[in-house]
Protein backbone atom coordinates (compact mmCIF):
# COMPACT_ATOMS: atom_id res chain seq x y z
CA UNK A 1 0.00 0.00 0.00
CA UNK A 2 2.73 2.24 0.92
CA UNK A 3 4.84 1.55 -2.61
CA UNK A 4 1.45 2.42 -4.16
CA UNK A 5 0.98 5.97 -2.62
CA UNK A 6 4.58 6.66 -3.16
CA UNK A 7 4.15 6.02 -7.12
CA UNK A 8 1.16 7.65 -6.70
CA UNK A 9 2.99 11.29 -5.23
CA UNK A 10 5.77 10.44 -7.38
CA UNK A 11 3.33 10.62 -10.92
CA UNK A 12 1.68 13.82 -9.18
CA UNK A 13 4.79 15.53 -8.83
CA UNK A 14 6.21 14.40 -12.14
CA UNK A 15 2.80 15.48 -14.23
CA UNK A 16 2.75 18.82 -12.05
CA UNK A 17 6.32 19.62 -13.27
CA UNK A 18 5.88 18.58 -16.42
CA UNK A 19 2.56 20.74 -16.92
CA UNK A 20 3.84 23.98 -14.85
CA UNK A 21 6.60 24.70 -17.74
CA UNK A 22 4.25 26.67 -20.22
CA UNK A 23 5.80 26.62 -23.77
CA UNK A 24 4.95 28.43 -27.30
CA UNK A 25 5.91 28.24 -30.95
CA UNK A 26 6.75 32.04 -32.44
CA UNK A 27 7.32 33.43 -35.64
CA UNK A 28 9.33 36.39 -35.48
CA UNK A 29 10.59 38.15 -38.97
CA UNK A 30 11.77 41.47 -40.00
CA UNK A 31 13.87 43.21 -42.68
CA UNK A 32 16.40 45.47 -43.14
CA UNK A 33 18.42 48.29 -44.70
CA UNK A 34 22.29 48.81 -44.70
CA UNK A 35 23.55 52.33 -45.59
CA UNK A 36 26.92 52.75 -45.68
CA UNK A 37 27.73 56.47 -44.53
CA UNK A 38 31.85 56.79 -44.22
CA UNK A 39 34.24 54.40 -44.02
CA UNK A 40 33.78 53.76 -40.26
CA UNK A 41 30.08 54.51 -39.54
CA UNK A 42 27.04 52.47 -40.88
CA UNK A 43 23.51 53.30 -40.29
CA UNK A 44 20.96 50.25 -39.88
CA UNK A 45 17.14 50.62 -40.17
CA UNK A 46 15.04 47.55 -39.23
CA UNK A 47 10.94 46.31 -39.66
CA UNK A 48 10.16 43.58 -37.39
CA UNK A 49 6.59 41.36 -36.91
CA UNK A 50 6.16 38.88 -34.16
CA UNK A 51 3.49 36.29 -33.78
CA UNK A 52 2.63 34.18 -30.90
CA UNK A 53 0.10 31.33 -29.88
CA UNK A 54 1.87 28.87 -31.55
CA UNK A 55 1.84 31.76 -34.61
CA UNK A 56 -1.70 32.17 -34.58
CA UNK A 57 -1.65 35.59 -32.81
CA UNK A 58 0.01 39.11 -33.75
CA UNK A 59 2.53 39.89 -31.14
CA UNK A 60 4.48 42.61 -31.46
CA UNK A 61 6.17 45.30 -33.98
CA UNK A 62 8.85 47.29 -33.64
CA UNK A 63 10.76 49.77 -35.68
CA UNK A 64 14.63 50.09 -34.68
CA UNK A 65 16.84 52.34 -36.03
CA UNK A 66 20.40 52.28 -35.11
CA UNK A 67 24.31 53.66 -35.58
CA UNK A 68 27.35 51.81 -36.09
CA UNK A 69 30.94 52.88 -35.47
CA UNK A 70 33.50 50.77 -36.16
CA UNK A 71 36.66 51.27 -34.20
CA UNK A 72 39.09 48.79 -35.84
CA UNK A 73 38.55 45.86 -37.63
CA UNK A 74 37.89 43.75 -34.58
CA UNK A 75 35.79 46.99 -32.14
CA UNK A 76 32.95 48.83 -32.86
CA UNK A 77 30.23 50.72 -30.99
CA UNK A 78 26.45 50.94 -31.74
CA UNK A 79 23.33 53.17 -30.39
CA UNK A 80 19.67 52.47 -30.96
CA UNK A 81 16.65 52.80 -30.42
CA UNK A 82 13.57 50.63 -30.97
CA UNK A 83 9.61 52.01 -30.52
CA UNK A 84 7.46 48.80 -30.29
CA UNK A 85 3.87 47.78 -30.14
CA UNK A 86 3.37 44.75 -28.14
CA UNK A 87 -0.06 42.66 -27.93
CA UNK A 88 -1.02 40.75 -24.80
CA UNK A 89 -3.30 37.44 -25.28
CA UNK A 90 -6.77 39.36 -25.09
CA UNK A 91 -4.92 41.81 -28.06
CA UNK A 92 -4.42 44.95 -25.55
CA UNK A 93 -2.08 47.43 -27.17
CA UNK A 94 0.89 48.72 -25.25
CA UNK A 95 3.59 51.06 -26.80
CA UNK A 96 6.90 50.77 -25.70
CA UNK A 97 10.60 52.42 -26.05
CA UNK A 98 14.43 50.75 -26.18
CA UNK A 99 17.15 52.10 -25.72
CA UNK A 100 20.29 50.53 -26.29
CA UNK A 101 24.20 50.42 -26.98
CA UNK A 102 26.63 47.80 -28.23
CA UNK A 103 30.14 46.71 -27.11
CA UNK A 104 30.79 44.31 -30.26
CA UNK A 105 34.11 42.08 -30.41
CA UNK A 106 35.08 40.54 -33.61
CA UNK A 107 37.98 38.05 -34.20
CA UNK A 108 38.56 35.95 -37.10
CA UNK A 109 40.61 32.76 -37.10
CA UNK A 110 40.89 31.37 -40.16
CA UNK A 111 37.13 30.38 -41.75
CA UNK A 112 35.65 30.91 -38.26
CA UNK A 113 34.31 34.08 -37.04
CA UNK A 114 34.00 35.13 -33.34
CA UNK A 115 32.15 37.87 -31.88
CA UNK A 116 31.19 39.19 -28.13
CA UNK A 117 28.12 41.45 -28.05
CA UNK A 118 27.59 43.26 -24.85
CA UNK A 119 24.60 45.03 -24.73
CA UNK A 120 22.80 47.76 -22.09
CA UNK A 121 19.46 48.23 -23.09
CA UNK A 122 16.83 50.44 -20.93
CA UNK A 123 13.36 49.52 -21.77
CA UNK A 124 9.82 50.67 -20.75
CA UNK A 125 7.28 53.64 -21.71
CA UNK A 126 6.76 56.86 -19.09
CA UNK A 127 5.39 54.53 -16.36
CA UNK A 128 8.14 52.56 -15.65
CA UNK A 129 11.73 51.48 -17.17
CA UNK A 130 13.50 48.18 -16.91
CA UNK A 131 17.54 47.56 -17.64
CA UNK A 132 18.76 45.04 -18.78
CA UNK A 133 22.38 43.94 -19.64
CA UNK A 134 22.39 41.36 -22.35
CA UNK A 135 26.21 39.16 -23.37
CA UNK A 136 25.63 37.38 -26.39
CA UNK A 137 28.10 35.35 -27.90
CA UNK A 138 28.42 34.26 -31.59
CA UNK A 139 30.74 31.32 -33.86
CA UNK A 140 29.91 31.42 -37.43
CA UNK A 141 32.00 29.93 -40.30
CA UNK A 142 32.69 30.29 -44.05
CA UNK A 143 31.73 27.31 -45.72
CA UNK A 144 34.73 26.16 -48.46
CA UNK A 145 32.92 26.73 -52.11
CA UNK A 146 29.80 27.83 -50.51
CA UNK A 147 27.78 30.72 -50.06
CA UNK A 148 25.93 29.11 -47.32
CA UNK A 149 27.59 30.76 -43.44
CA UNK A 150 26.30 28.54 -40.49
CA UNK A 151 26.14 30.10 -37.06
CA UNK A 152 25.10 29.34 -33.50
CA UNK A 153 24.46 31.91 -30.58
CA UNK A 154 24.56 31.68 -27.03
CA UNK A 155 22.73 35.15 -24.82
CA UNK A 156 21.80 35.52 -21.23
CA UNK A 157 19.79 38.89 -19.94
CA UNK A 158 20.69 39.91 -16.86
CA UNK A 159 17.83 42.02 -15.72
CA UNK A 160 17.94 45.33 -13.48
CA UNK A 161 22.11 43.86 -13.55
CA UNK A 162 20.83 41.65 -10.84
CA UNK A 163 19.87 37.92 -11.89
CA UNK A 164 19.86 36.06 -14.96
CA UNK A 165 16.44 35.68 -15.94
CA UNK A 166 16.42 34.82 -19.31
CA UNK A 167 18.58 32.56 -22.17
CA UNK A 168 18.89 31.93 -25.56
CA UNK A 169 20.20 29.36 -28.09
CA UNK A 170 20.05 30.46 -31.70
CA UNK A 171 21.34 28.27 -34.44
CA UNK A 172 21.11 29.22 -38.19
CA UNK A 173 22.24 30.11 -41.42
CA UNK A 174 22.39 32.82 -44.00
CA UNK A 175 22.96 33.07 -47.65
CA UNK A 176 23.22 36.06 -50.40
CA UNK A 177 20.31 35.71 -52.37
CA UNK A 178 21.23 38.70 -54.67
CA UNK A 179 24.82 40.35 -54.16
CA UNK A 180 23.29 43.12 -52.02
CA UNK A 181 20.11 41.04 -50.05
CA UNK A 182 21.01 38.24 -48.03
CA UNK A 183 18.61 36.04 -46.09
CA UNK A 184 19.27 34.17 -42.75
CA UNK A 185 16.95 31.70 -41.27
CA UNK A 186 17.25 30.61 -37.84
CA UNK A 187 15.48 28.07 -34.88
CA UNK A 188 15.98 29.62 -31.20
CA UNK A 189 15.03 28.34 -27.94
CA UNK A 190 14.40 30.68 -25.29
CA UNK A 191 13.86 29.79 -21.56
CA UNK A 192 12.85 32.25 -18.35
CA UNK A 193 14.80 31.42 -15.29
CA UNK A 194 14.51 32.55 -11.84
CA UNK A 195 10.43 32.26 -11.60
CA UNK A 196 8.04 29.66 -10.23
CA UNK A 197 6.43 28.45 -13.90
CA UNK A 198 9.45 28.92 -16.59
CA UNK A 199 8.47 29.97 -19.82
CA UNK A 200 9.92 28.26 -22.72
CA UNK A 201 9.62 29.57 -26.39
CA UNK A 202 10.56 27.96 -30.11
CA UNK A 203 10.91 30.31 -32.41
CA UNK A 204 11.62 30.63 -36.11
CA UNK A 205 13.39 33.29 -37.20
CA UNK A 206 13.70 35.17 -40.55
CA UNK A 207 16.06 37.90 -42.00
CA UNK A 208 16.26 39.77 -44.65
CA UNK A 209 18.11 42.44 -44.98
CA UNK A 210 19.65 45.11 -47.88
CA UNK A 211 22.89 46.65 -48.32
CA UNK A 212 22.00 50.47 -49.88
Amino acid sequence: MRKIRNSILVLYLFSFSVFSQESDLQVWSSVSLNYKASKKVNLYLKQGIRFRENSSLLSKIYTDLKIKYKYNKRISLLIGLRDIHEWNQQLERDHVFRYYSDLVVKKKINRFWFASRKRFQRQGNYNAFTNTFRQQLLLNYNIRKTKLEPEFAFEYFLRDLQMINKIRYTLGVSYPIFKNTDFNFSCRIQKELQVEDPYTLFILLAKLSYDI
